[in-house]
Parts: structure tokens; C-alpha cells; sequence
């Protein structure tokens, strides 16, 4: 019996021992959970702000910055992984080390007004361990007044020019064309403008002709109606100050011109269209061998398989070594006539040789253009 009591007494113990142990280390562990709760709390970034407007500022002023402040309101330190702006003409600085849970931090935006006028906006991504927040920067940028050299940026030693090119593109030899370009006398003397070396089928004048200091003005430039020039044209103007050449980099300044005079088709009835001209040519035109640093002559025969009489305009190759003759006289309907191919081979490298010859003639097909391939082989 007292065996069996003191056996009773054990467990008794036992079983308050273990409780007690269990107690305690489920305690601790509560401890220790709250412990890590608190320090595995998220971090958070709160921002002052997420819109700066610059107002309105001259675009002299260049770049511009502004700073956006932002807070680590989370429990954890704060990392900013990445400031990325939507485009180039804004630049992001921001706080590289961790921010600390209470402690603030910053990213500055800078924008490039230089070049952009006009109202402006843009937005900054900032990606950190708290997540996307984004910031936008906005304004506008007053233009600065436009100087004389960037509105006329072509220089004739004081003349100066919005262009020197002048592309006339398609004109109606019916109608001619005029185009126009804008000028200034950007001296303090008075400057009389003309010009040299224009051709007979196109009108040149500055207007007014004679500019005062700091006169603005037109050159106009105007190919004639029915002044007998097709196809293509290209032509260099010399200009004149002062009855002077306009030397620069040891050459005359000129105001190239360049354009394609075709006729109207568009106006061609039906019936017109049905009783116009044929050109029948072939497209390739073979010249065989040809001796180098030679001249030589051939012919190609043209057709006209219309109902009228066919014109050739013009007859014109892509390369300055070869000069075509056109027949005068009108290829009457269901006739034939030659047109006359001269090549100097001076200065060809011997192997096969290749050009073009185009056609600009009085039938509506294409436009009244023609275009052949000239093929050939130079021998030395």
C-alpha cells in the first residue's frame, strides 16, 4: 500500500513537472513571436506630395528642378530599387541607402526646358520594397524669341536664307510654277540682290530688289508657262550682292533648282485619251562592244502607233557622257523615226556598262514619260 502511494505521488509531480515546462516554453515562444512581428512589419513610403507644377518659365531658364520628400511611415527599413522617369528630358536623383522606419528621404526631379517649348508633363516611377509609386512633374515653357540666324540659316555674307534649295516638283508646262525664298538683309548696309547664270525658261527676281538694313524679302523663282523646257531640271543660280558674287569656302553661292515640267494630261477627255499618240520603243537598248576612251554614234528607231501626232519633247540619259538627238518634225500615226545616241567612252573602265534614257513625249500613258535601259560593254 505505501508502494503503491508513493507511486501515485511520482506521477503527481511528474505530470506538474512537464506542465510547468510546457507552460514556459509556450511563453516564450509567444515572446519570441511578438518580437518578430514587430520587427518583420512591412515598410511603407509616404510622399509629401505627388505632383510638383513648375508654373510657366522662359525656356532660357534650361533645367529645373524640384524636390519630392517621402517618409518611411512602415516598420521596416525602406530600400528605393529603382527611379526611372517616362522620358529623357527628365533626370531622377534619389536617396540610395536604406531608410530607416520614422526617417525621411528624397527624390529630386530635374527637367531640360532648352529646346522645348510649350506646356510639358512627366511622370517618375519609384519601385522600392514598399512597392510602385508614381510622381508627376508638370509646366510650361515660355518659347524664347527666335533669332535671325536660326529662323535664316543660310548664310550669303549677310544675305541670309530660309533655304538654297528649291524643289518645285511636279510643273504643268501649261501653267509654269513660282516658288519663293524667304530672305533678310542681315547687315546694316543696304544690299541690291540679283542674280547670274539663269536659264532662258526661268524667272528669277528678289523682291524688293534692293533691301534695306535689316529689310526682310522674297527671291522668286518661277518656270515659265510653255517656255519649251521638259522632263527633269536641275540648276544652280549664282547669287549677287551688289552686282558681286557671294564667295564662301572660296566658291560662288548659289540657289540650286530643281523640278520635273511635264504636261497636263488630266484634262484629256475619253475620247481625247482614245485618239492620243503610242510611243512604241523598245526597253532595252544594246550597244554591244565599245571601244574605251572612243566616241561613237548609234540610233533606235521610235514608233508612233496612236491616232495623232506624237512629239518627243525631250530625250535625255543619266549620264553626261551620252547626249541624244530627237527628231524635230512630229511622228505622224502608224510612222517611224530615229533618234540619234552619241557616247564618249573617255575615262570608262572596260566591263559591262549600263545607263538610262528617258523619253518625255505627248502620250498620256505614263504620264508622257518613257524610261529605256542602255546596255553595252567597254573594251579596252
Amino acid at each position: 500500500m505505501k508502494k503503491l502511494l508513493l507511486f501515485f505521488l511520482a506521477a503527481a509531480a511528474f505530470v506538474v513537472t512537464t506542465s510547468a515546462a510546457g507552460k514556459g516554453a509556450s511563453e516564450k515562444a509567444a515572446e519570441t513571436a511578438g518580437v518578430a512581428g514587430v520587427s518583420g512589419k512591412a515598410p511603407e513610403i509616404s510622399f509629401d506630395t505627388l505632383v510638383h507644377n513648375f508654373g510657366t518659365f522662359p525656356e532660357e531658364t534650361g533645367k529645373v528642378s524640384c524636390t519630392f520628400t517621402f517618409k518611411n511611415t512602415g516598420g521596416a527599413d525602406l530600400v528605393l530599387q529603382k527611379v526611372k522617369a517616362s522620358c529623357g528630358c527628365t533626370t531622377p536623383e534619389w536617396t540610395k541607402t536604406p531608410v530607416a522606419p520614422g526617417e525621411t528621404g528624397t527624390v529630386i526631379a530635374t527637367y531640360n526646358a532648352s529646346g522645348r517649348p510649350g506646356a510639358f508633363t512627366k511622370t517618375i516611377t519609384v519601385t522600392s520594397n514598399a512597392g510602385d509609386k508614381r510622381l508627376t512633374i508638370k509646366g510650361e515653357v515660355i518659347p524664347k524669341a527666335a533669332k535671325i540666324e536660326d529662323q535664316y540659316q543660310i548664310d550669303f555674307n549677310g544675305l541670309r536664307l530660309k533655304k538654297k534649295h528649291v524643289y518645285m516638283n511636279a510643273v504643268e508646262y501649261e501653267n509654269g510654277k513660282t516658288e519663293r525664298v524667304q530672305i533678310v538683309n542681315n547687315t546694316k548696309e543696304d544690299m541690291a540682290v540679283s542674280f547670274k547664270n539663269v536659264p532662258a525658261y526661268m524667272e528669277i527676281k528678289s523682291s524688293p530688289e534692293k533691301l534695306k538694313a535689316g529689310e526682310k524679302g522674297t527671291i522668286d523663282v518661277t518656270i515659265k508657262k510653255n517656255a519649251g523646257e521638259w522632263g527633269s531640271i536641275s540648276e544652280d543660280v549664282e547669287v549677287l550682292v551688289n552686282g558681286k558674287p557671294v564667295v564662301k569656302d572660296g566658291k560662288n553661292s548659289v540657289i540650286s533648282i530643281h523640278g520635273n515640267i511635264q504636261e497636263n494630261f488630266a484634262s484629256l477627255t475619253a475620247e481625247e485619251k482614245a485618239n492620243a499618240p503610242v510611243v512604241k520603243v523598245g526597253n532595252v537598248i544594246k550597244l554591244g562592244e565599245i571601244k574605251a576612251d572612243t566616241k561613237k554614234t548609234f540610233k533606235f528607231t521610235v514608233s508612233n502607233d496612236g491616232k495623232s501626232d506624237l512629239y518627243i519633247r525631250k530625250a535625255s540619259a543619266d549620264s553626261k557622257a551620252i547626249n541624244l538627238t530627237a527628231p524635230s518634225k512630229p511622228i505622224k500615226p502608224g510612222k517611224k523615226a530615229d533618234i540619234k545616241l552619241e557616247i564618249n567612252t573617255k575615262g570608262f573602265a572596260a566591263g559591262d556598262f549600263t545607263n538610262r534614257v528617258t523619253l518625255i513625249t505627248n502620250d498620256p500613258n505614263n504620264k508622257g514619260i518613257s524610261v529605256l535601259q542602255i546596255n553595252g560593254v567597254i573594251k579596252k
